[in-house]
C-alpha cells in the first residue's frame, strides 16, 4: 500500500518539484519502503511505496514502453494477472511483475474508462504527456481514498491525505460551517466535500480528467443493480463461490499475510475461506479491553481461531493513554471523526504489523446485509408502509407523555419519508439541538434541510430496506467506516484488503430482496445460511458487538480531566464556531448521567482535539 500526491498546472520546475517532495514525505508511513517522484511540467507526481507485490522492480512512478503514460499508484489490482496475460497476447511488453504496470497498458487499450475492467482497491493519478492529460480515478466503493483541491492559481493538486494538500500555498483550508454541521450530525463528513472548503474528495467510482481547459468528474460505475432471479438456495450457492473467490484472489502477496479476527460472523468467515484457501496455518489478530466482558470478543476469537487452526495473537489493552493516543488519531484521520473504533482500530492494526504487512477484514458485510440494529426499523415500516403518516404523527404525539428514548424515535421516524428519516435516525445531535450549538455567524452559511436535500438522490429510485442499504454503501461506507479502515492501518504501515467490497459481490447482494437480509428481527438471513455448515451456531447466532472501547467509562474516569480541559477551556478553539455554553450544558448534562449525550460529548472532544493538532501543523484553519 502506498501513498500519492501530485500537481497538474502552472508550477515552474524547480517550485512543483519541491512542493511534491514536502506533500509526499508527510506520507511517509503509507510507504516507508520507497519514493519517487516525476517532474514533468505542467505535471508532478509523488510516491510512497509499502512494498506488497515485486518487491524488486515495483518502483513508481512508473512509465510505458515510451514513457509517454505515466502513473503513481495506491492499492492493488486483483485481477491483474488475468489482464496481463490478455495485454500481452495483444503485444504491450512488461518490464515488471506489478499490477501496476499494468494499469498503464490497459489505458493504451482502453483510453479513461479502463477501471472498468479493474477489480481492486485503487486510488490512481495516471498522466498522459502526449494528450496533456491527467486522470485522477478511485476504486468503486472507495476503499482508498483521495483528496483533490484546487490553487489560487488554478493549479489542481490532489493527494491520498487531506495533510499533503494543506502543504500546497493556495489551498483554501478554512473551515467549511456545512461539512461542520454534517460532522455533528452523523460524526463524519460525507464526502465530497471536506471539514476544508477548498479540498474535495473523488468520489467513489469517479474519474477525474484535467487538461488545460480545466477539470471534469463523471463516474464510471454506479450501485444500480438488478434484482435477482434466483432463488435462495441457488442464490446461496452463487455467493459462496463469490466471495470464497474474493478471498482467494486477495491472497497475492510477496510479503507476510493474516486477518482480523473480532469472533464475530463476518471476520470468521474471512479466516474460514484463507484457511480453505491456504497451504499454510493463517495469522490471526484479535484484540480486547480490561473491563467489564462486553468490551472483549476474545473468547470468541479464539473459538474460531482453534476451529480453524490458525496462528492466533491477541492483545489485550488495559488503559492506553488516551491523552496521547487520542491527538495522534485525531491528527491521522485529517479531519474530525467520531468513530469510536478508530482507537481500537490502530491499535490492532499496530499489533498486527509486528507479524504482518497485510491483513484481511470483515468490513462491508453489515452495509451489505443489514447487521445493524437501525435497519429493523426499515424493516418494520416495510410492512406498514400503507400506514398514513398522520397516523404515525398522531401516535407519537399521544405516546410522548408515557414513552421515552428509542420508542418515542422510532415513531417520529415513521412519520417521515425516507431522505428525512435517514437522516434523523443516524445523527447524533439532531437539527434543532445543532442550530443551539453553533455560532449564528456560522449558521448563517448552512442551508436549512440541507443534509436531507442530499440524501433524496439515493432514494430517487425506491425506497425500503434495499434502497437505505444502497444509502449507506454510497455514503457512511466510504466516508466513515473505509476512511477510518484506511487512515487507521497506513499509520501502522499496514495494508487492509476487504473481501465483502469485492464490487463482484457488492452488485450481486445489493440486487437481493430485503428480506433475504433482514427478516422477523434477524439480520444477516443469507450470510448466515452461508455460514452455518462452516461456522459453529455461538458464533454464526451471537448478538451484534460493536468494535467498542470503554470510552464511555474512559470519559467519566481517566479521560474526565482530558475532556474537561479541552471543552471547557476558555481558549478552546472550537469556540470559534461552537457557543461555549452550549458545550458546557452538554458536558454537564452528560456527567450527571445523560447517557445519551455520550457520542454528543466524543464528537465535540474530537473536533476540539483534531482542531489543536491542525493548530500544531501551522496551518490556518
Amino acid at each position: 500500500m502506498c501513498g500519492i500526491s501530485g500537481l497538474y498546472g502552472n508550477f515552474g520546475a524547480r517550485q512543483g518539484a519541491e512542493i511534491v517532495r514536502r506533500m509526499t514525505e508527510c506520507m511517509r508511513h503509507r510507504g516507508p519502503d520507497d519514493e519517487g517522484f516525476l517532474d514533468d511540467p505542467p505535471a508532478f507526481l509523488g510516491f510512497r511505496r509499502l512494498s506488497i507485490i515485486d518487491l524488486k522492480t515495483g518502483h513508481q512512478p512508473l512509465a510505458n514502453e515510451d514513457e509517454s503514460i505515466w502513473i503513481a499508484f495506491n492499492g492493488e489490482i486483483y485481477n491483474h494477472a488475468s489482464l496481463r496475460a490478455d495485454l500481452e497476447r495483444k503485444g504491450h511488453r512488461y518490464r515488471t511483475r506489478t499490477d501496476t504496470e499494468t494499469i498503464v497498458h490497459l489505458y493504451e487499450e482502453e483510453g479513461p474508462q479502463f477501471a472498468r475492467k479493474l477489480n481492486g482497491m485503487f486510488a490512481i493519478a495516471l498522466w498522459d504527456r502526449k494528450k496533456d492529460t491527467l486522470l485522477l480515478v478511485r476504486d468503486r466503493l472507495g476503499v482508498k481514498p483521495l483528496y483533490h483541491a484546487r490553487l489560487a492559481d488554478g493549479t489542481l493538486a490532489f493527494a491520498s491525505e487531506i495533510k499533503a494538500l494543506r502543504r500546497c500555498p493556495g489551498v483554501d483550508a478554512s473551515l467549511d460551517p456545512i461539512a461542520l454541521d454534517s460532522y455533528l450530525a452523523l460524526q463524519y463528513v460525507p464526502g465530497p466535500r471536506t471539514i476544508h472548503r477548498g479540498i474535495h474528495k473523488l468520489p467513489p467510482g469517479h474519474v477525474l480528467t484535467a487538461t488545460r481547459n480545466g477539470t471534469h468528474i463523471e463516474p464510471y460505475w454506479e450501485l444500480d443493480p438488478e434484482p435477482t432471479r434466483m432463488n435462495f438456495d441457488d442464490a446461496c450457492e452463487e455467493f459462496r463461490a463469490l466471495f470464497e473467490d474474493a478471498v482467494r484472489i486477495r491472497l497475492m502477496s510477496d510479503v507476510p499475510l493474516g486477518a482480523f479476527l473480532s469472533g464475530g460472523l463476518d471476520s470468521a468467515l474471512v479466516v474460514a475461506a484463507m484457511a480453505k484457501a491456504m497451504d499454510r496455518p493463517v495469522q490471526t489478530f484479535s484484540i480486547g479491553f480490561e473491563g467489564d466482558g462486553w468490551y472483549s470478543e476474545l473468547p470468541y476469537a479464539n473459538e474460531v481461531a482453534k476451529q480453524f487452526k490458525t496462528e492466533h495473537h491477541t492483545l489485550t489493552v488495559k488503559a492506553p493513554d488516551m491523552h496521547t493516543l487520542l491527538p495522534m488519531v485525531a491528527a491521522q484521520l485529517d479531519e474530525p471523526l467520531a468513530d469510536v473504533a478508530a482507537i481500537p482500530t490502530y491499535l490492532l492494526s499496530k499489533f498486527a504489523r509486528e507479524h504482518v504487512t497485510v491483513a484481511l477484514t470483515g468490513e462491508g458485510a453489515d452495509e451489505l446485509f443489514a447487521g445493524y440494529d437501525h435497519y429493523r426499523l426499515e424493516w418494520m415500516l416495510g410492512y406498514l408502509k400503507w400506514t398514513p403518516p398522520g397516523v404515525w404523527r398522531s401516535a407519537e404525539r399521544l405516546a410522548r407523555p408515557v414513552v421515552a428514548g428509542r420508542m418515542r424515535k422510532a415513531l417520529r421516524a415513521a412519520s417521515m419519508d425516507q431522505p428525512e428519516r435517514f437522516v434523523y435516525v443516524r445523527s447524533v445531535i439532531p437539527t434543532s439541538a445543532r442550530r443551539k450549538l453553533l455560532r449564528n455567524e456560522v449558521k448563517a452559511e448552512i442551508p436549512r434541510s440541507h443534509l436531507v436535500m442530499r440524501m433524496e438522490q439515493h432514494f430517487a429510485g425506491g425506497d425500503g430496506l434495499n434502497a437505505v442499504l444502497r444509502a449507506d454503501a454510497r455514503e457512511w461506507l466510504p466516508d466513515d467506516l473505509l476512511m477510518k479502515v484506511d487512515k487507521m492501518t497506513m499509520l501502522a504501515s499496514l495494508e487492509a484488503r476487504v473481501p465483502f467490497l469485492d464490487y463482484r459481490i457488492v452488485e450481486l447482494v445489493s440486487g437481493f430482496p430485503a428480506e433475504w437480509k433482514y427478516r422477523n428481527g434477524k439480520s444477516k438471513v443469507l450470510l448466515k445460511a452461508v455460514a452455518k455448515p462452516v461456522l459453529s451456531p455461538s458464533i454464526i447466532h451471537r448478538p451484534k458487538h460493536g468494535f467498542m472501547p470503554p470510552v464511555r467509562e474512559w470519559m467519566r474516569g481517566s479521560l474526565k480531566s482530558f475532556m474537561q480541559d479541552h471543552l471547557l477551556d476558555p481558549a478552546a478553539l472550537s469556540r470559534k464556531w461552537i457557543e461555549p455554553r452550549g458545550t458546557r450544558d452538554v458536558v454537564a448534562r452528560y456527567l450527571a448521567g445523560e447517557d445519551t449525550l455520550f457520542l454528543a460529548v466524543w464528537e465535540l472532544l474530537c473536533l476540539e482535539v483534531w482542531l489543536r493538532e491542525m493548530e500544531r501543523d501551522s496551518v490556518r484553519i
